[in-house]
């Protein structure tokens, strides 16, 4: 048996689910680093910091819980398990980086915080964590 719990026959979006996860969380410790030791007066937005920190904690949890539900894939129902990392994936984009950017840079899209996002980020991390759950309830035999 391989050492490496991804195996070759392992669908290329679980693959690319495990490789964004891992990413992510080599990047939430850097903006983690980040939050921690810039200086108050480098935040773009007041709250700044605390709005950094929020996106790292967020961006961590999920680039753990995303790197779990791939892992783990082979014993759940594979659409579902599929659209739940997939879901996921697109939702840690959509809140992390627009909170990101709104804290580093008050980033805006036209006259509009690009932070207007970030719930349709949120919204989609909820929506994976449901189908994960979903998934669980047509799992595989010996599975539970």
């Amino acid at each position: 048996m391989s050492a490496n719990p991804i195996q070759p026959g392992t669908p290329v979006l679980l693959r690319g689910s495990f490789i964004f996860a891992a990413l992510s969380a080599a990047s939430g410790v850097m903006l983690g680093a980040l939050s921690a030791h810039l200086p108050d007066r480098l935040f773009a937005v007041p709250g700044g910091r605390a709005m950094l920190h929020s996106a790292v904690e967020i961006q961590m949890w999920h680039a753990l819980g995303l790197g779990l539900l791939s892992l783990n894939a082979a014993r759940l129902s594979p659409r579902l398990i599929r659209m739940a990392c997939l879901c996921m994936a697109v939702g840690m984009v959509l809140f992390c980086v627009p909170v990101t950017l709104l804290a580093l840079f008050d980033l805006k899209l036209g006259p509009v915080s690009i932070g207007r996002i970030a719930p349709y980020g949120g919204t989609m991390l909820m929506i994976a964590w449901c189908l994960a759950a979903v998934s669980a309830l047509k799992v595989r035999p010996g599975f539970f």
